[in-house]
């Protein structure tokens, strides 16, 4: 039975739940109730400036018989949702700081790239008061660039004007519009560039070996801080914030632990494959001009689904049932829609969801939340569980030792006097055993310690003579290798030594028998590596053949296959393994050596 179990109290039993797009919002006070969640008040508001929006919810809330206090989470289109690939087993797991730098290091180009979706612009088309091609006249207005509208005599007129004032100054929208978009991109946007993170493990990488999925989530910090304030005005704690597509997928049956899941939102539909309980696949469509149906289309055929694979539509459009039923017609698949009772016409799937998780009732591992100064620690760090553990071991302890003082009360007394009786001569014998059992166990521990120590003085004189000066030597022909060949159309990605190994298997040789190859491979080093082009990882991997030949390293294994790069560049990863080989008259000593390290 898991831990969390017994530290129910960690969790609490009734949670607001917000969700916004930026231009409204809605709340819902949920409660836990065994393994269901019961809807207990829900309230909304077309208050675009969230400080305002946050205290009608609550007042309306209260105004329905909520008493207030407790906690909160927000679900929001700024926090990013994305499936990273870290090379961290979660049986291993890494401490939180070192986790967090992995996370930000995969996180801080999407997050980029997701604040894009909040400039003024996008705002606009999203709400449909600009088309598309008004969003690029402006633009093009704003850099100067020849236009239809004009040509450049309006554009010099209008350049480096900012994008809300000219095209309300070309007529494309009005006022109230640029305000209300300008008011939901204040808590759309960061105002910096820091980011909150957090992360749950998922299964497997199948074609990297030692990769594992991770489901990250994350948001600008200062954007965090300044939600986290507006509700501390109202009296309630903000837990957690989370991603407003993928947090419907908690709203599946336990169990059900494969399918392609989609969730419909406006403008954007997110696809989610689960195997085996976890999930394996992420993708996200985000599109200004498609239609809900479109646009759901499109990202369950980015997936590729295949056709007996369960399809789930878990999100919270208002025309989901329509939509369900456009792509049954269109799918020529059956098309499952979770439920549950606490959805209502203010409260979405995604609300459900959130509250789910963060009420401990399930969807573990299938969403997470970020909170305000990261991940919480591993329940054996945290003060509360130490201090629970302490509480129980000292009941435990005092209540073992009543009843044996009890049990043993009686007999003491009863064998007091005979005790007392025999004292002095078995007192006598017991201090001549004594001291004749602690001379022995001297005389052990002293003969222990000098076996000891000449042991570990012939491992280290044997370790800083001949383990030390290889490795080095070794090491440094790599490196000296990797800086003659690495142009500036490669890039180095890992450098992994494989385990030594003196039970290698021999080099295949197609000479006769009498003269195949005996060596065996002692030293081995796998290299990932990343090229823009494949002539680049071709040259990449003759160049290294040699480079390598001088320091008796052979190239092995090596790979070539197309795959996206840093900053998503389309290129071709490299992949190739580095060998020393020895004879085999030398594996005896090669083994020795590696048992000594």
């Amino acid at each position: 039975m898991r831990l969390e179990k017994f530290l129910s109290f960690g969790k609490p039993s009734q949670l607001l739940v917000c969700e916004t797009d930026g231009f409204s919002l809605r709340g819902a006070v949920l409660a836990r109730s065994g393994s269901r969640i019961v809807l207990l008040h829900q309230a909304k508001t077309e208050q675009v400036d969230m400080t305002e929006a946050v205290a009608d919810v609550v007042s309306a809330l209260k105004a329905d018989g909520w008493k207030g206090g407790g906690s909160a989470a927000v679900l929001t289109p700024a926090v990013l949702s994305a499936l990273a690939e870290l090379p961290v087993n979660p049986k291993k797991p890494r401490p939180v700081a070192q986790m967090m730098e992995l996370v930000r290091w995969e996180a801080e180009p999407l997050m980029m790239q997701h604040m894009t979706r909040w400039t003024v612009g996008q705002l606009l088309a999203g709400r449909g008061y600009m088309t598309e091609e008004q969003v690029q006249a402006v633009m093009d207005l704003q850099q100067g660039k020849p236009n239809k509208a004009g040509g450049l005599a309006l554009s010099d007129k209008f350049s480096s004007r900012r994008f809300g004032d000219l095209a309300e100054e070309l007529g494309y929208i009005k006022r109230s519009q640029l305000n209300a978009c300008l008011a939901a991109q204040a808590w759309l946007k960061a105002d910096d560039e820091l980011i909150e993170c957090n992360w749950t493990p998922q299964g497997a990488v199948e074609d990297i070996p030692g990769t594992f999925h991770w489901l990250v989530s994350c948001v600008g910090k200062s954007l965090l801080q300044r939600w986290t304030e507006v509700f501390d005005r109202q009296g309630v704690k903000l837990k957690s914030m989370y991603p407003s597509a993928g947090c419907g997928i908690n709203l599946l049956p336990k169990n059900q632990t494969s399918g392609l899941i989609l969730e419909p939102h406006r403008r954007l539909a997110l696809a989610m494959r689960l195997q085996a309980g976890k999930i394996a696949a992420h993708h996200q469509h985000l599109s200004l001009t498609q239609s809900p149906l479109e646009i759901c289309l499109e990202t369950y055929h980015a997936m590729q689904a295949a056709p007996n694979e369960p399809l789930w539509l878990a999100g919270g459009h208002d025309e989901a049932p329509l939509l369900a039923a456009d792509l049954r017609q269109m799918l020529a698949v059956e098309v499952n829609e979770p439920d549950d009772p606490a959805i209502s016409e203010t409260v979405t799937r995604g609300m459900v969801g959130a509250a789910r998780h963060a009420l401990g009732v399930s969807g573990e591992g299938r969403c997470i939340g970020v909170r305000e100064g990261g991940p919480l620690p591993p329940l054996p760090q945290r003060l509360e569980v130490r201090a629970a553990a302490l509480a129980a071991l000292l009941l435990v302890s005092v209540a073992a030792a009543e009843i044996s003082l009890m049990v043993r009360k009686d007999a003491i007394e009863a064998h007091k006097q005979e005790v007392d009786a025999r004292w002095k001569s078995i007192d006598e014998a017991t201090k001549r055993i004594k001291a004749q059992t602690e001379q022995i166990e001297q005389r052990k521990k002293t003969l222990a310690q000098q076996k000891a120590d000449q042991a570990r003085l012939e491992a280290m004189l044997d370790f800083y003579s001949h383990a030390i000066p290889a490795r080095v030597e070794l090491v440094r022909g790599m490196l000296s290798v990797l800086q003659a060949t690495v142009t500036d159309e490669v890039i180095i990605v890992s450098i992994d030594e494989t385990a030594k190994s003196a039970k290698a298997m021999p080099v295949a040789s197609a000479m006769p028998a009498a003269a195949k190859d005996k060596r065996v491979e002692a030293e081995s080093f796998n290299i990932e590596a990343w090229a823009v082009s494949e002539a680049a990882a071709q040259a990449f991997i003759q160049k290294m053949k040699e480079k390598v030949a001088p320091w008796h390293l052979e190239v092995r294994d090596a790979q070539v296959s197309s795959r996206t790069g840093p900053l998503n560049l389309d290129g071709f990863a490299v992949l190739m393994r580095l060998v020393r080989l020895v004879e085999t008259d030398s594996s005896a000593p090669v083994q020795q050596k590696a048992d000594s390290k």
